[in-house]
């Protein structure tokens, strides 16, 4: 399939040469218009050119078998490396994902790490890790979790959180930010799932449990 979503173009990286920047045959999601230069890649196999809205921006980077995919954005100057893979994330700052860590929907940004077979990926469309901070992660960091400051995940650990309100984890240890929606009173309705409220059943099985 040939790659009519961007091309490598011949403005190499002034650091590293073996990197040059990619430039935009159509326009892709909203803000990328046909023309438009992007950050760095080693090749094409770094970033996806069969979907639709992956893109590298501004001084990021992509390269050695590291690949960008399913919307995922890197910004400013991100690094993505080694053989590391991220799907329906965001990378930006001075963030890297590097070795065979993989990110499949989070956030990585701030000056932090994923490294070795570190693993940070969402639960739900609400429930997204943020990997923040100068904070490392060998680990597994999964829901609606915070990692931040200089906290270590260390490869053996695996934090995973599904409720609303967010866990905080630094290197001091670990806290909760709770979620807005939490102090917000629904009807019984909402809360059940119901079309209606069901009261008096409710009352009547209590009545018959007696």
């Amino acid at each position: 399939m040939n790659n009519q979503k961007y091309e490598i173009t011949d403005i190499v990286h002034e650091k590293y040469p073996f990197l040059h920047r990619i430039r935009a045959l159509r326009d892709i999601g909203s803000e990328v218009k046909a023309g438009d230069v992007g950050g760095f890649v080693e090749s094409e196999s770094n970033l996806s050119y069969e979907d639709a809205d992956s893109w590298i921006y501004d001084d990021a980077i992509a390269a050695n078998g590291a690949f960008v995919c399913d919307g995922t954005v890197l910004r400013d100057q991100a690094v993505i490396c080694g053989e590391a893979r991220v799907y329906k994330a965001v990378l930006s700052d001075h963030a890297r994902v590097e070795d065979h860590a993989l990110v499949d929907g989070g956030r990585v940004e701030n000056y932090a790490r994923l490294c070795g077979y570190g693993l940070a990926a969402s639960i739900a469309a609400t429930k997204i890790p943020l990997i923040s901070g100068e904070c490392t992660v060998y680990g597994v960091v999964s829901g609606n979790v915070l990692v931040t400051s200089q906290a270590v995940v260390l490869g053996d650990e695996k934090i995973a959180h599904d409720g609303l309100d967010r866990l905080v984890v630094t290197e001091s240890g670990r806290s909760s930010q709770r979620s807005p929606d939490r102090d917000r009173l629904v009807t019984s309705a909402e809360y059940f799932g119901w079309d209606r409220p069901k009261r008096k059943q409710g009352h009547k099985r209590k009545e018959a449990e007696r």
